[in-house]
């Protein structure tokens, strides 16, 4: 049986904000972040004691990742960005700051005070960033300072150190500074500035402008502050031509004992600072946005798989999605005016892309017309799926959800896609347009790599035999998957709501409903709603009680 919602607010979707962010609430819990420190050397004042813990943290071979348990986590012919190490000689803090022949850790004689600021938005909203897929909230009750112990443990996610902290440290009267904001893990310089007087970060001669720490791997990553003594005031076009020439050198990894001796930096007294950086998703995005790294594929899936698993999982995918290729989707058309029960319909062009815009949800309107695909793998500069095929299958499995026979639907099927190019590949269905009859509609875009080609015959087979292409099709999505040996690598989830387009197409198109049953009854009868067409309100209560009934049915949908 259909189940039709009024359609008051959905086909504006000016009320459709609250029903998006249920599930944002999980987001919000896993991404307040409380930080408690253990009592270190280094909890209330950088003295002797403090100092004598980070030599000794300096030295150690075992306490990051690129020390003694790498060989285990990389073994030989492991390759990836999770093991790769610019400098494998470089098992400790020193020598990978200093080089292979640096062990005497007297030269660090103070630890650098360094406070992060977390502030929060001046217009009086919640702290929320552009994350993959989402919009990602990170509450917080007011301003507040993140003072780094070096040897706390504490590990940061990037979004809350991303701003220039204050640094100080104790100088010399009318001595000058070089202070460097280092990545020790991969050897890329975050920050580098020259010529900085008072034992304070301001002022001076800027080189590197800061870039706060973006881990892109699940793992944490060591993020030094150091200052070092200059012997004299350096000549800016200087040392701008030496972090050129070095940073050329090694695909932008730069090593910091190259500085010392060409700026003639003092290694008899310096001091450091570590902050430990986790990644999160404001890195990722970041990190991708400027075409470096596309971690956004491990968020997605270790999120949709929570997400499916919660609901009792699909028999066509794997509990654990390892996903390794963003599918971005976007959605055009153009201007179209439509009558639905009645009554006329303007709509403008649509320009929406999935991806970003995730707490709106999409109405048949939007969908009608196939989406843009764009394929973004982790490795974004490597064409990593040039020599590869791939299979496209947007697909509805609600039907599947917590339970093991298959009663997904299609709606768009693709095979032998080469490489990130869509229209390669060989259309199995063509695109049929979403047309859920309730909110909380599952539709996927799978991304699967072949280890074959895929005749269209073949795949079809695995539909029902009545389909035709105004209706949606049952598809045996699992089998199909096992049957040609498919490995799922992306996956994109979208929603939809019923709208008056989905009402029109239902009962003036596909045939599926009758006009009394699209229409809930009488036009006349039902409550009108303020559209952008002009129509005036006439029935306030009407429309509360829609919404009402909107969000009921969308919370207990989302609970159970």
């Amino acid at each position: 049986m259909w189940l039709y919602l009024p359609q008051c607010a959905v086909d504006s979707h000016q009320d459709t904000t609250a029903m998006g962010q249920v599930p944002a609430l999980l987001a919000l819990l896993l991404t307040a972040t409380p930080y408690v420190h253990a009592q270190t050397a280094c909890s209330v004042r950088q003295d002797a004691a403090c100092v004598a813990e980070m030599r000794s943290l300096y030295t150690n071979t075992s306490a990051y990742w690129f020390g003694t348990r790498f060989a285990t986590d990389c073994p030989p012919g492991r390759g990836g960005v999770l093991c790769r190490n610019t400098r494998p000689s470089g098992t400790s803090l020193i020598t990978r700051l200093l080089g292979d022949s640096a062990s005497d850790p007297s030269g660090l004689t103070f630890v650098i005070n360094v406070t992060y600021p977390i502030t929060l938005p001046a217009d009086g909203t919640d702290r929320t960033y552009t994350g993959c897929g989402r919009i990602v909230d990170v509450p917080l009750a007011g301003p507040q300072y993140l003072s780094i112990d070096p040897l706390s443990g504490t590990e940061y996610p990037p979004f809350d150190v991303r701003e220039l902290p204050e640094v100080t440290w104790p100088a010399e009267d009318n001595a000058l500074y070089t202070v460097i904001m280092y990545d020790a893990g991969f050897c890329f310089t975050h920050g580098l500035y020259v010529n900085v007087a008072g034992g304070r970060l301001q002022g001076g001669d800027t080189i590197v402008p800061h870039f706060g720490p973006g881990n892109p791997v699940d793992r944490a990553n060591p993020y030094v502050w150091l200052v070092f003594k200059q012997q004299r005031s350096l000549d800016v076009a200087t040392v701008n031509n030496l972090y050129t020439t070095l940073s050329s050198r090694n695909q932008s990894s730069v090593f910091v004992d190259d500085f010392i001796s060409p700026l003639g930096l003092s290694m008899q007294s310096y001091g450091i600072n570590v902050v430990m950086a986790a990644t999160d998703e404001y890195a990722s995005f970041r990190l991708r946005s400027r075409g470096l790294r596309n971690g956004c594929p491990f968020f997605y899936g270790k999120w949709l798989s929570s997400y499916i698993q919660e609901r009792g999982g699909l028999p066509s995918l794997p509990v654990r999605l390892g996903l390794t290729v963003s599918i971005d989707v976007t959605f055009t058309a153009p201007a179209i005016t439509y009558t639905s029960c009645d009554i006329v319909y303007q709509r403008s062009p649509v320009n929406v892309t999935v991806d970003y815009r995730s707490r709106d949800l999409l109405g048949a309107v939007e969908t009608r017309m196939s989406p843009e695909v764009s394929l973004v793998p982790e490795e974004i500069s490597v064409v990593t799926l040039r020599d590869k095929q791939y299979t496209l299958l947007m697909y509805d499995p609600t039907p599947e959800l917590g339970k093991t026979e298959q009663d997904a639907y299609v709606h768009w099927m693709v095979v032998n896609i080469r490489g990130t190019d869509i229209t390669s590949g060989d259309v199995v269905y063509e695109w049929l347009l979403p047309m859920a009859p309730v909110l909380n509609q599952l539709y996927l875009f799978a991304l699967f790599e072949q280890t074959t080609s895929i005749s269209t015959t073949t795949a079809g087979s695995f539909g029902s035999t009545d389909c035709r292409p105004a209706t949606r099709c049952k598809f045996r999505a699992g089998d199909f998957i096992r049957y040609n040996n498919l490995s799922l690598v992306g996956l994109r989830y979208f929603r939809t709501i019923p709208d008056t387009y989905r009402q029109y197409m239902a009962y003036a198109v596909k045939k599926i409903q009758t006009k009394q049953q699209a229409c809930w009854g009488q036009a006349s009868e039902r409550p009108q709603c303020p559209f952008s067409s002009g129509m005036k309100q006439t029935n306030p209560i009407g429309i509360i009680i829609s919404v009402l009934t909107i969000l009921a049915t969308y919370l207990t949908s989302w609970i159970n």
